[in-house]
């Protein structure tokens, strides 16, 4: 098998065996079978053209290995450890990193249970549909908790910086459970959260096949620790004795947290982000980024990044083809601002968050390993205050630069209603300086990102304002057989890298057992 990189293909044909044929001078006869390793897109063109990185079965292969573009293929196999003894084993939190770390320990043989504060995914979707239609919300049953985590209510990206070998393993299983094999090739691959649903579901069902234990509705109230080690979870109703515990809890189990902070468990503030959704036009996006071919491709993303002169980055996240804003939010009397797309991205608007940074010196507690958590609350209810309901503050940019209120220049989708209001209150200076001035750039790259564009309040929970520190084998650093995990642990960002980090941590804790057989 050979590799073959950098392969030209027009963005009206679909890639095929004479195509490769031409890249590297063979006759199409000599292609046994090839498939796509990798497909992106390039738009900066005239005409736009995609290129493929394929996997290629070519008859007298050596021959061709002198070409730039031609490698010899390895495949990578991953084998995980089985485990060599039986262990309790409890997972907290059924998100990606949840999912992914109980999946593996099932594999190795091991019966983990597992503790989601949430309800499972058909439950929660109509928890969460009557939070958005009726304004009533469930504390423990929102779009931050339940099984699935926070990613089930987005755009089921898969996309991730990280360059791991168990990425590809958590696309495989994804594939494996309903989701269209294209997303192991994509450039920026998502499932949508409507299929996601129902993939979530049938790994859940596998995970029952291998005895593994899920409690639902079922919220974790404390630790036991003892002598510096962890040794049992108490719920509302009863204690669970357990020899290793991996927390997927999620960026936004505050309480979670502060049970840990009263159990000494080392906690350390770090920098986040906060800011707003903004919506466009999807028809504008497509046609900045597409071109002339805007109405022949996808819909398009985009990426925007920009630094304010008060030293503070300010850039796009969880961008949006296509979808809606929906409110997040877990804690009452608060909002919460999340993008959503379902899998056709078919909706009238592009939506992204625009975040700008928060150093934890904004904190003013340096003492405080939860003070992060409470700089974000008062944004959210200041967020709530405005309109004094779950309606959302929304205004249009070119107004909040002027500050001034008009109507709003394009229909918003947020999900529970909306007041026109002045938006400047919400945040610190700062954060207003840094999101002025980074709109004025994104308008010069995006022409029309200022007078087509609305911003929603406010968009807190990208990531999580604290990391549990842990050691090289992920385990806790004062806390031993407590593994903290994903993005809750501040170790992640996103479906796959916690998914890929539920995947470390449960092969950390098969390690562990096994070693102490040894011992």
């Amino acid at each position: 098998m050979i590799k073959i990189n950098n392969i030209k293909c027009s963005i009206d044909k679909k890639i095929n065996k004479d195509i490769i044929a031409k890249k590297i001078g063979c006759s199409i006869k000599d292609i046994i079978s090839f498939e796509i390793e990798r497909e992106s897109l390039d738009a900066r063109f005239e005409k736009p053209y995609y290129l493929y990185n394929c996997i290629a079965n070519v008859k007298n292969e050596s021959k061709y290995l002198k070409n730039k573009d031609v490698q010899l293929y390895e495949k990578i196999t991953i084998n995980h450890p089985k485990a060599n003894k039986k262990a309790k084993v409890a997972v907290i939190g059924f998100g990606p990193s949840g999912i992914f770390a109980s999946l593996t320990l099932a594999k190795a043989g091991l019966e983990p249970i597992v503790f989601e504060r949430g309800s499972k995914v058909e439950q929660r979707v109509k928890t969460v549909e009557l939070f958005w239609q009726q304004n009533i919300l469930n504390n423990n049953c929102n779009v931050q908790f339940g099984e699935g985590g926070a990613g089930t209510f987005s755009d089921g990206k898969l996309t991730c910086r990280i360059k791991d070998y168990r990425v590809k393993e958590v696309l495989d299983t994804f594939i494996k459970h309903g989701a269209n094999p294209s997303i192991r090739y994509q450039q920026l691959p998502h499932i949508g959260t409507d299929k996601l649903r129902t993939i979530i579901k049938n790994i859940r069902e596998e995970l029952l096949q291998l005895n593994t234990t899920i409690n639902f509705d079922t919220q974790i109230t404390d630790f036991k620790i003892q002598d510096g080690k962890i040794i049992g979870i108490y719920t509302k109703d009863k204690f669970y004795p357990c020899d290793y515990v991996i927390l997927c809890c999620g960026h936004s189990s505050i309480d979670t947290f502060k049970s840990l902070k009263l159990n000494n468990v080392y906690i350390e503030q770090k920098d986040f982000a906060v800011g707003v959704r903004v919506e466009h036009p999807q028809i504008m996006i497509d046609k900045n980024q597409n071109k002339a071919y805007w109405d022949k491709l996808d819909h398009a993303s985009y990426r925007l990044t920009y630094k304010a002169k008060n030293g503070r980055s300010v850039y796009s996240f969880c961008m949006c083809p296509g979808g809606i804003v929906v409110n997040s939010a877990s804690e009452d009397n608060t909002i919460v601002t999340n993008g959503m797309s379902y899998s056709q991205r078919d909706k009238a608007n592009a939506n992204s968050a625009i975040l700008v940074q928060v150093f934890k010196e904004d904190f003013n507690n340096p003492n405080d390993c939860l003070a992060g958590f409470k700089y974000q609350e008062e944004i959210e209810r200041n967020t709530f205050e405005l309109t004094k309901s779950y309606q959302a503050p929304i205004q249009n940019i070119k107004d909040y630069l002027t500050h001034d209120l008009n109507n709003l220049v394009i229909p918003t989708s947020f999900t529970n209603g909306y007041q026109i209001k002045d938006l400047h209150s919400i945040f610190p200076n700062y954060i207003n300086e840094a999101l002025e001035e980074a709109f004025y750039d994104f308008d010069s790259k995006i022409p029309g990102f200022i007078n087509n564009g609305i911003m929603i309040a406010s968009e807190t929970r990208s990531s999580c304002p604290i990391r549990i520190k842990r050691n090289e084998k992920h385990e806790s650093i004062n806390t031993e057989n407590l593994y903290p995990c994903g993005e809750g642990a501040g170790y992640a960002g996103g479906i796959i890298s916690s998914a890929v980090d539920g995947i470390r941590c449960a092969t950390s804790v098969i390690e562990k057992i096994n070693q102490s057989i040894i011992e």
